[in-house]
């Protein structure tokens, strides 16, 4: 099985002091990243520019064992940056600087030869959904990896700042949430999608046309729904330095084990990988390998 992650990387530039140190970022990315370190095969799938950033990204995935044979480059755009601000108890905001960005300029071309195989898993996210060749080139990647009998992740992770067309924006969202077998959401984005803020209706909505949905609540833990049961996930309690990622690291971890594990014990690893990020600045350097993340539920007595 390989797990692969279609859509955006960029370099975030985290605070630090008086300024800013850069950090490899991107949600997709994120995801391939968090599986490769905890021993999956694991791919990533986009489009950098042709600049010192671009090889910053494929030097770092690599360095944590992220293939990046469907990793390419182009001209047209360099590469994302998005500037993160810290609030006191570690939430984040974004200012991104990508209009357009290379990422947006990925094309079904450069994604035709990969070959899924049945088991594989591919994971997307909302961020590329856009009016760009991106677009088309996921759409190409999810028709091809059901028709190999892979399964489908997506987590839209919001970011309704590069939108300017909310609306738009949510239909989009909702357009690909049926196409999904694993849908990931964060509690308070699924008023955003679906306008209500009962998370149980969200979730059993979902489920009519996908296997599981996660839905996440930050620092309160997080939720299974599948057609048969509720799993219910509390959290761990850590000193919060900085959330960035860890939803990301929540949903790599998971797409790591479940099917190795069973959902059950892979949303306790999830919780775990997640937690320890969140202890960390910067996400490609705070994933834990799986020794780690062993030693640390050892340490923890984490249940």
């Amino acid at each position: 099985m390989c797990i692969y992650s279609i859509g955006e990387a960029l370099i975030d530039f985290m605070p630090q002091e008086d300024g800013f140190i850069p950090a490899i970022g991107g949600a997709p990315a994120n995801v391939a990243a968090c599986a490769a370190k905890l021993g999956a095969e694991a791919y990533f799938i986009g489009k950098v520019g042709e600049d010192l950033f671009g090889n910053r990204i494929i030097d770092g995935l690599q360095s944590v064992g992220v293939k990046t044979r469907y990793v390419s480059k182009t001209d047209c755009a360099n590469t994302a940056l998005a500037f993160v601000a810290l609030k006191p108890n570690g939430d984040r905001e974004f200012s991104f600087y990508r209009n357009p960005s290379a990422d947006m300029f990925l094309e079904p071309e450069d994604v035709k030869e990969i070959a899924f195989k049945n088991g594989d898993i591919l994971h997307f996210c909302s961020v590329d959904l856009i009016d760009m060749p991106v677009k088309d080139a996921t759409k190409f990647c999810i028709e091809a990896c059901k028709a190999a009998g892979g399964v489908i992740s997506f987590d839209p992770n919001v970011r309704a700042n590069l939108w300017k067309d909310i609306e738009q924006y949510r239909k989009v969202i909702r357009e690909f949430i049926p196409i999904a077998d694993i849908v990931k959401l964060a509690s308070d984005e699924c008023e955003f999608v679906y306008g209500i803020d009962d998370i149980d209706t969200v979730a059993n909505t979902i489920l009519e046309t996908a296997k599981q949905v996660i839905i996440t609540f930050g620092g309160e833990g997080s939720k299974l729904y599948t057609h048969e049961n509720v799993i219910v996930q509390k959290p761990y309690p850590i000193q919060c330095v900085d959330t960035t990622g860890a939803g990301d690291t929540f949903i790599g971890t998971y797409l790591r084990y479940y099917k190795e594990k069973g959902s059950r014990e892979a949303m306790l690893l999830a919780s775990a990988a997640s937690a320890m990020v969140c202890t960390k600045k910067g996400v490609l350097t705070s994933l834990p390998s799986e020794k780690e993340l062993e030693q640390f539920m050892r340490d923890k007595n984490y249940e």
